[in-house]
């Protein structure tokens, strides 16, 4: 049976099953769970329904995961306890969304990895470990240069009236409601997946003067932060992935290259190396 790869999300979570030789990998997109600040019954009840599996529908004997916010052992043990529910037979291994990162850009070899998303994290991998000096405090006090870091300043600035006002109609095309903003950033159950959706439409109109200096901005607070937890050989090179990552990867290289460090590779998702480096275990 192949071995079953998941990179889950807070908000949603890819799947697919290790292809054997010449066989193209069947992709599956359902909901997502941090065992950090979710509940996981949307991701079971998606899975359950999916019957994902082989040979005739047979259930997966390996599961493998990488997930958000399963960096420590409560919240992987909580992961792997959710899924065994749906694969109650399965050898189920969870890993943290960082180490998959970090295996799906650099593979064996060694350098400093980069998750941008709703999210960001970063740790140096030394081809089999993660180095993580750097404490990850989540988007309220953290998560530089994130979408949800991004959507809040972008925000700030639009409830302010800092924007321009050509730049305003083009995000805010019904204005910006006040009240409907606050009641979604202090009351729902993922504000910081409501601050990063303010994100991805800046990625059109980066031509806009305001909207490139503010991303750039998120992006060199970033920069310092890694200056000041990785020592210069462990940050010269980063390969960096997630959908902020990609979609604003001119402007993130141009922040990190102000401050010595070069941006060598960044995707959307890790999916695609994940399987390679799976397969190339077998």
């Amino acid at each position: 049976m192949h071995r079953l790869i998941g990179d889950i999300g807070g908000t949603t979570s890819r799947w697919a099953f290790v292809p054997l030789a010449g066989e193209p990998p069947l992709f599956h997109r359902f909901p997502g769970f941090n065992p950090a600040t979710g509940q996981p019954a949307p991701l079971q009840e998606a899975l359950r329904a999916a019957k994902l599996g082989l040979d005739g529908g047979a259930a997966p004997a390996h599961v493998t995961v990488y997930g958000a916010g399963c960096g420590a052992k409560a919240r992987a043990d909580r992961m792997r306890a959710a899924l065994a529910e749906v694969w109650p037979d399965a050898a189920v291994e969870v890993e943290s969304d960082l180490l998959g990162a970090a295996r799906a850009l650099y593979g064996h070899e060694a350098g400093l990895v980069l998750i941008l998303g709703t999210g960001m994290n970063a740790g140096y991998f030394n081809g089999k470990d993660l180095h993580l000096p750097m404490p990850s405090l989540g988007y309220i006090l953290g998560d530089e240069g994130s979408g949800a870091d991004i959507g809040k300043h972008l925000l700030r600035d639009a409830l302010y009236g800092a924007l321009p006002g050509s730049l305003f109609k083009a995000l805010f095309p019904d204005g910006a409601d006040l009240p409907a903003i606050l009641e979604a950033v202090h009351r729902s159950p993922v504000p910081q997946a409501f601050l990063a959706s303010f994100a991805a439409p800046l990625a059109a109109v980066t031509h806009d003067l305001h909207a490139h200096d503010l991303v750039a901005s998120r992006f060199d607070a970033l920069a310092r932060l890694l200056s000041r937890f990785f020592v210069p050989e462990e940050r010269s090179s980063i390969r960096a992935c997630g959908s902020v990552a990609f979609g604003f990867r001119e402007i993130l290289k141009e922040a990190l290259a102000q401050r010595g460090m070069r941006l060598t590779a960044a995707e959307a998702d890790p999916m695609q190396g994940l399987l390679r480096y799976h397969a190339a275990l077998k």
